[in-house]
């Protein structure tokens, strides 16, 4: 048997989000508690693997990025100024409803961000005794790096190397995996209930990752709901073990965000009705989005992603297309969506996200890629 270190990641931070709504303080002896649940429920069958020409191109961006996390500090802004900020009230209030959640400590930009990322670093934090910000940095390289894995594992060496070497995943300093942004986590987490609905096997377990998702980035929830449609085509009877970690997790958040003091950011979910009114901001989200799709930190990436789904239709790889297009099509529309309601100028919006968002459904890409190139 071996451990699954995403799975672990996003088990310890869902157990320990599920426990602060439950107003069970979040103490060294919590997060020692759900760190070992999470490696217990993670646990699965160790498949053997031999190495190959492609784990050579796999390693060593891997290599850099964990070498130069070890010596350069953290300077993104979001990172700094809202994730490990987060990180650090939790672990100095030992609660996800103190004052740090309350403005009495400060004011703190993003109050209704989703905790799943901070709270496993303040489970560091508690378990070294220390608020430093370096020794949790490593969790966001440790998602970087079992994120590659995952894809190695289920999809295959070359499209792991492929994915650890986009710039937008490896190296983009807002986003990127040497940031403290959640940007690669949700992907990550995203990809892991993707490559579930594919397999078709655990409709539990591909519950399990929707939670994660919906618990880690704002834009979790609406990608959760895509992934739960595209869910309900794969597993078809089989989906009700899978609704229920993502209806605990949703209702919790519901429950959580309802008892802190509102955070600063535009709720999409409210502006969305006023969609109807904005239909002529489409055209220019389509356009934004699309000049991302071949940005430099992107590539011809999304442009190949595109053909590949495509070619899963032409070749009548009819399961493979549904489930790549319903995924990566809704992460799309989430987008096009959020960029016409918003009352943000749009393409300042656009410029300042989008490679980021993209990050989101990198992993439904790359597999379609992969199936585009094999034999039918």
């Amino acid at each position: 048997m071996a451990v699954n270190p995403l799975f672990a990641i996003g088990s310890c931070g869902a157990l320990l989000f599920i426990a602060g709504v439950l107003h069970v303080p979040i103490t060294p002896l919590t997060a020692a508690v759900a760190a070992l649940m999470a490696i217990a429920i993670s646990m699965q069958r160790r498949r053997k693997t031999k190495l190959s020409v492609a784990d050579i191109a796999l390693i060593i961006p891997i290599v850099v990025i964990v070498v130069a996390a070890a010596v350069t500090p953290l300077h993104d802004y979001d990172g700094r100024a809202f994730w490990m900020l987060k990180a650090k009230g939790i672990a100095h209030d030992r609660s996800i409803e103190g004052p740090f959640f309350h403005h009495e400590e400060l004011d703190p930009p993003r109050n209704d961000y989703p905790l799943l990322i901070p709270l496993d670093a303040a489970a560091v934090m508690l378990l070294t005794g220390s608020l430093d910000d370096r020794v949790p940095r490593f969790i966001y390289i440790a998602v970087f790096v079992a994120f590659a894995w995952l894809v190695r594992e289920e999809i295959g060496p070359w499209a792991a190397a492929l994915l650890v070497w986009i710039p937008a995943i490896s190296a983009m300093p807002d986003g990127g995996a040497m940031s403290a942004y959640c940007d690669v986590a949700l992907g990550a987490f995203a990809c892991g209930a993707f490559l579930e609905m594919v397999r078709g096997e655990s409709a539990w377990r591909f519950g399990a990752w929707v939670a994660f998702a919906a618990l880690t980035k704002r834009e979790g929830l609406p990608l959760a709901l895509v992934l739960l449609v595209a869910g309900a085509f794969a597993f078809r009877k089989r989906i009700a073990p899978g609704l229920i970690a993502p209806v605990v997790a949703i209702a919790a958040l519901m429950v959580w965000r309802a008892r802190v003091a509102p955070g600063d950011e535009e709720n999409l979910f409210t502006l969305a009705p006023t969609l109807a009114q904005k239909l002529h901001r489409i055209p220019g989200a389509m356009f934004g989005l699309a000049q991302h799709l071949a940005s430099p930190v992107w590539g011809l990436f999304w442009c190949a992603a595109l053909v590949a789904v495509a070619l899963l239709a032409l070749r009548r790889q009819w399961r493979d297309f549904t489930l790549a297009a319903l995924v990566i099509g809704g992460g799309f529309a989430i987008c096009i969506v959020a960029y016409s309601v918003t009352n943000w100028p749009q393409m300042d919006l656009i410029h300042a996200s989008a490679d980021r968002l993209l990050i989101h459904i990198a992993g439904p890409a790359v597999y379609a890629l992969r199936r585009s190139t094999l034999p039918t």
